[in-house]
């Protein structure tokens, strides 16, 4: 009889799903992603090495950059979401678009010597 409830007990132990010991559980820890917008350069690179076009910026305009756009405020207008560089591109190239005047106007600062 030792041998049936054994067997038995065995049986009952297989159908059972497999118990994991507490050190191979991960616990679930919800991360907040904190999304920072990718922007793009889409203007004309700037002398010094300072601003390359496509350069790519996390989190908005760069703040190193403040004394030009202080300058020349349109330069905040060719900083675009990667998303819509497309867009932004065929924007830049047809006349009296947002794009296209500042673009215009870094272009007019930097052969001014004011950038």
């Amino acid at each position: 009889m030792t041998t049936e409830k054994t067997e038995i007990q065995d049986v009952k132990q297989a159908e059972k799903s497999p118990v994991k010991d507490k050190k191979d559980v991960s616990p679930v820890v919800p991360v907040q992603a904190t999304e920072r917008e990718q922007l793009i350069y889409i203007g004309p690179n700037l002398p010094g090495g300072r601003l390359a076009k496509y350069f790519i910026s996390l989190g908005g305009f760069p703040a190193y950059l403040s004394d030009i756009s202080d300058k020349v405020p349109a330069i905040t207008e060719l900083f675009v979401p990667v998303t819509d560089l497309s867009a932004a591109k065929v924007a830049m190239d047809q006349p009296g678009t947002t794009h296209n005047i500042a673009y215009a106007a870094v272009v007019e600062a930097i052969q001014k010597g004011g950038i």
